[in-house]
């Protein structure tokens, strides 16, 4: 079998979707945590993951993407969930395309670059703010995440 971006991605999804779920047991008041900067909110940081993760399928789908609103509470932090679960799964699907420079224009600005430079920077983007978001809750009290439960250890084991 040939390495590739898949079983990242495959964990990615995984991971995201693990700790989407536990934080969303946690009260509405959990959502405004933060842990240096009280613009970047719990429900900011997990509003921008899954923002993001349809913003890298839509570039290498060549389509608009979809802005999500902050979640108010709980339930519609559920509901991102659910969308984050959907665009997780397009960057899948996504990864058996042959990797090529493809022309991006972001904030008015023309680059190129490789299909799996993108993919591989939704997997770090996504890991970077999972951690952000549990430093924030831990950071006023939270303790309902271990990221050590979800690393890519826990993913391999999650398949047995």
């Amino acid at each position: 079998m040939t390495i590739s971006l898949q079983r990242a991605l495959e964990h990615m999804a995984w991971a995201n979707q693990e700790i989407y779920k536990l934080i969303a047991e946690l009260p509405d008041e959990a959502l405004d945590a933060y842990a240096t900067d009280p613009e970047f909110p719990v429900r900011e940081i997990l509003r921008h993951i899954a923002s993001s993760s349809g913003g890298y399928a839509s570039r290498l789908e060549g389509k608009e993407s979809e802005v999500l609103e902050q979640p108010k509470n709980m339930a519609e932090l559920r509901e991102i969930a659910k969308v984050l679960a959907t665009n997780d799964a397009r960057l899948l699907k996504l990864v058996a395309l042959e990797d090529q420079s493809i022309e991006v224009i972001r904030d008015g600005q023309t680059f190129h670059w490789m299909r799996s430079t993108i993919i591989t920077q939704a997997v770090h983007h996504s890991i970077e703010h999972r951690v952000h978001a549990v430093s924030a809750l831990e950071a006023r009290g939270y303790k309902k995440v271990d990221l050590d439960d979800f690393d890519v250890w826990g993913y391999e084991l999650s398949l047995r």
